[in-house]
């Protein structure tokens, strides 16, 4: 015998069971926030302090206003300004930045590469086109090149390494 009366939610209902759900995310959030930590601040909480704790904090403070005060008397050392490498390898070298003009010279590949050869270009700019080639070549064994204040670039590709002299 039924009285005709139904029992539902409504919207009342499904906002409540939207909270209930979304109470629940946020605990399971703070908990695997507390348990990614190691726990450190539970445990912190739990550990009781005793008296040489205490003494050691209060010595450990006392020490560092000490240290900081003889970091800040001591000048900081500027670091030295980079020189370019006197010996670079594959690459695009920018002249002036990376790399400084002078002629530099070269051992040759490694006989037991499969195609020993060592490529350079000497470039003008580097848009990547072909007019910006200088002058190039293949070398298959000791070699030089003279690279100009005004190149642009030196590209190396190959394996040399090339060193200043």
């Amino acid at each position: 015998m039924s009285t005709g009366k139904k029992v539902g939610l409504g919207c009342g209902g499904c906002l409540g069971v939207l909270l209930v759900l979304l109470l629940l995310g946020g605990c399971v959030a703070a908990l695997s926030e507390s348990a990614s930590d190691g726990g450190a601040q539970e445990s912190a909480a739990t550990e009781e302090e005793t008296p040489q704790d205490a003494a050691e904090e209060t010595t450990a403070e006392e020490e560092a206003p000490a240290e900081e005060a003889s970091e800040e008397e001591t000048p900081a050392e500027e670091p030295e300004p980079e020189e370019a490498p006197s010996t670079i390898g594959n690459g695009v070298h920018r002249v002036g930045e990376d790399i400084e003009p002078g002629t530099y010279t070269t051992d040759g590949p490694s006989p037991d590469d499969i195609m020993p050869m060592c490529y350079y270009a000497r470039l003008s700019g580097l848009s990547g086109e072909f007019d910006d080639i200088i002058a190039n070549n293949n070398i298959e064994g000791p070699g030089s090149l003279v690279v100009q204040e005004g190149d642009a670039a030196l590209e190396l590709s190959g394996g040399c390494e090339w060193t200043l002299e």
